[in-house]
C-alpha cells in the first residue's frame, strides 16, 4: 500500500534491489533451456506482431512456449481497482493535448530521467540511446519505442482487455527483464555491473521514477504551458499511468492514486538519485540531437536546450537541485532576447521583451506539430519500424501520416 510517509532514503535504497520476478522468470527459463543466444529472436517475433498467440513461438520447445504463454496470460490481467471511466477520461486528455505531451516527453520527461545517474548508466550501457559513429538510428529507435508505447496505452481502448497498450507494456516488461540479465552477464558486458553501488538494473525505484516522468512530470509541464486541466482530467490521466505501472510490474507500495502523491514520489526519487554524470550528459546531448534531426532546417536548433531548461524549473525548485546543469544544460535565462529574435523568424506576430512563458507558448504553436510530423515522416518513409498514430488522433492533432 502506498504511503508518502514511507518514502525514506532507506525505503528507496531497498527498492533498488527489487526487480520484477514474473518477467525475470521468463528470461531465466529461456536461458535454462539453452536458448540464451536466441532471446532476441523471441523478442523480435513478439515485437513484429500486435498481439500474442501461442503459434508465434511454435518452433521453440514446449517449456518455453508454456512459460511465455503463462506470462502473457497472467500479465494481461487488469488490477481490480482499474476504473474504466477514469481511464477513458485520461485518454481523452491525450486526445486533446497529444502534441504537447509528445513535446514534453522529449524536453522534460526523458531528460529528467537522465539526471538520475545510476539509471542513466543502464541506458548508456545498453547502447540503445547513444549515437554510434554519427548514426542517430539507435537513439531514434529507442525514443520511437517510448513514444509508440505512450500512443498505444493512451489511445482509446488502449488499456481495454486485449488493447494495444496492454500488449505493448507486456513486451516492454520482458525487454526490461532481458536487459537485466545481459547487463549483468560478463559474457555480454565484460565491464560488469556493480549491483552494490548501482542497484539491480531497471529496479523498482528506477521503474517508479520513469513512471513519474510520464505522469506528474507531464502534468506539471502542461500547467507550465498554461493548460489548466480539470480535477477530473488530472485524476483520469494519473489513473491511466497507475494502471500502466501495475501492468509494468511496479509494486503496490510505489503506486499512488493522486497527482499530489505522485509528485511527492517523483521529487523523493530525484532527491535520492539525481547527480551529474557523463552518461546523463551524453544521453541529454543525444536527445537534443534527435529533436534537431526530427525538425528540418536550423531555425529551431537553439530551442531544445532552452525548453529543457525552462520545463525543469518547477521540478528544480521542488527538489532543490540544479537538475538541468547536471545533464549539461546551462542556465538559459540570458537566452531570452536571442530567442525573441529567433521566434520572429519563425512565427508572424512579434513579441518584445517577453517573459519566458509567452516565449514558450509562441514556440510550441509551431514546434509541437513539426516534432510530431517529424516522428511520422522519419519512420514511415522507408524505415523498417513503423510509427503509428490512430487516424482519429491524427485528425484531432492536425497531423497527417505520410
Amino acid at each position: 500500500m502506498f504511503s508518502t510517509h514511507a518514502l525514506t532514503e532507506s525505503f528507496l535504497t531497498t527498492k533498488r534491489h527489487e526487480t520484477d520476478p514474473l518477467a525475470d522468470q521468463v528470461v531465466a527459463t529461456i536461458i535454462d533451456e539453452g536458448f540464451e543466444e536466441r532471446i532476441n529472436e523471441i523478442f523480435y517475433t513478439l515485437a513484429r506482431n500486435d498481439s500474442y498467440t501461442p503459434e508465434l513461438l511454435s518452433h521453440f520447445p514446449a517449456n518455453i512456449q508454456k512459460v511465455v504463454g503463462d506470462y502473457f496470460t497472467q500479465s494481461a490481467i487488469l488490477p481490480f481497482w482499474a476504473n474504466d471511466q477514469l481511464i477513458s477520461k485520461g485518454q481523452d486528455v491525450f486526445g486533446i493535448y497529444g502534441p504537447e505531451v509528445f513535446m514534453l516527453l522529449n524536453v522534460k520527461s526523458l531528460p529528467m530521467c537522465y539526471t538520475c545517474a545510476n539509471g542513466a548508466q543502464v541506458l548508456f550501457d545498453t547502447g540503445r540511446l547513444v549515437e554510434k559513429k554519427g548514426n542517430i538510428d539507435p537513439l531514434v529507435r529507442r525514443l520511437m519505442e517510448t513514444a509508440q508505447m505512450v500512443v498505444n496505452v493512451l489511445q482509446p481502448g488502449g488499456l481495454a482487455p486485449g488493447g494495444k497498450g496492454i500488449v505493448t507494456v507486456q513486451k516492454v516488461r520482458l525487454i526490461h527483464a532481458s536487459i537485466r540479465h545481459f547487463i549483468k552477464s560478463e559474457k555480454y558486458n565484460p565491464k560488469g555491473w556493480d549491483t552494490s553501488r548501482l542497484g539491480e538494473p531497471i529496479n523498482q525505484e528506477d521503474l517508479a521514477g520513469t513512471l513519474m516522468s510520464f505522469s506528474p512530470i507531464i502534468l506539471s509541464g502542461l500547467k507550465s504551458l498554461n493548460i489548466n486541466l480539470t480535477d477530473e482530467q488530472i485524476a483520469g490521466y494519473t489513473h491511466c499511468w497507475k494502471v500502466v505501472g501495475h501492468m509494468m510490474g511496479l509494486n503496490d507500495d510505489l503506486l499512488a492514486d493522486t497527482f499530489e502523491d505522485n509528485w511527492i514520489l517523483a521529487c523523493k526519487i530525484l532527491s535520492h538519485q539525481s547527480e551529474a554524470s557523463p552518461q546523463g550528459k551524453a544521453l541529454a546531448d543525444s536527445c537534443m540531437a534527435f529533436i534537431q534531426h526530427m525538425i528540418p532546417g536550423t531555425l529551431f536548433d537553439d530551442v531544445p536546450a532552452y525548453m529543457i531548461w525552462y520545463f525543469f524549473q518547477d521540478v528544480e525548485k521542488a527538489v532543490g537541485k540544479p537538475l538541468s546543469s547536471m545533464i549539461g544544460i546551462p542556465d538559459h535565462a540570458d537566452l531570452k532576447d536571442h530567442l525573441v529574435m529567433r521566434i520572429s523568424q519563425i512565427i508572424t506576430g512579434g513579441i518584445s521583451k517577453a517573459e519566458h512563458s509567452p516565449i514558450i507558448s509562441k514556440l510550441t504553436e509551431s514546434f509541437n506539430k513539426l516534432l510530431l510530423q517529424g516522428y511520422l515522416k522519419h519512420y514511415n518513409e522507408g524505415k523498417n519500424v513503423r510509427f503509428f498514430i490512430p487516424p482519429s488522433l491524427q485528425e484531432n492533432w492536425g497531423v497527417n501520416e505520410l
